[in-house]
């Protein structure tokens, strides 16, 4: 049994089951259309807002989506997590707590990568303990978040650690590309183009090595 309502008009009792039930005139924009027990809606300008029961985003007002109503992997968040390069191929975080845009927090417990044999990616996954995995795309969904980054440190040295939204990052010097390091004051410095290292007071240089 199908029913066809056009607009304006009014439908009766019903006894018998409804398999189409149409609102509007059929093909037209503003036309609702309830089949299999699936919902179709269209907009006076003729955009599908209701597609089989799945709402369209042109269905919704502009700010009306609360954080609340959103999966954990789509929430703004900030953490007070730390993180420490333990040696060239161990990261450890401290405890510390996850507060999400919707005002909620999910507290974390401290751990380590473990002997990383490549880049790793840190990542929670709404439980208490922060999960690892090798495999970049695994660490984000509806309930993931990626919070850090984790790559082998060079010979001597330690891992390089890139966290998201906290502090305890780490930097592996030969990503680091300049000519000159030098203090605030630019008294003290390191000239590595002209060969040259000069300490110094506020008048006085008290140390030079290389090209003066």
């Amino acid at each position: 049994m199908s029913i066809k309502i056009t607009s304006g008009g009014r439908i009766g009792s019903i006894r018998t089951p409804v398999e189409v039930m149409e609102i509007g005139n059929p093909g037209m924009p503003g036309q609702l259309i309830i089949h299999n027990g699936k919902l179709y809606l269209y907009g006076p300008t003729g955009a599908t807002f209701i597609d089989g029961g799945i709402i369209q985003t042109g269905a919704l007002l502009a700010n009306s989506i609360t954080a609340d109503k959103l999966t954990i992997g789509s929430q703004a968040f900030t953490h007070n997590i730390t993180w420490t390069a333990t040696d060239i191929n161990t990261c450890s975080w401290s405890s510390g707590t996850i507060k999400w845009t919707k005002g909620t927090t999910s507290s974390v417990n401290s751990g380590n990568t473990g002997n990383i044999a490549a880049t790793t990616y840190i990542y929670y996954n709404n439980t208490t303990t922060l999960q690892k995995t090798t495999t970049y795309s695994n660490a984000v969904g509806d309930e993931k978040i990626l919070l850090a980054i984790v790559e082998l440190g060079g010979t001597g040295g330690k891992c390089v650690i890139t966290p998201i939204n906290s502090v305890g990052g780490t930097i592996d010097g030969d990503f680091i590309v300049t000519g000159k390091i030098q203090s605030v004051d630019t008294k003290t410095y390191f000239d590595l183009n002209n060969n040259r290292i000069i300490m110094a007071d506020s008048t006085t240089n008290r140390l030079g090595i290389g090209d003066i």
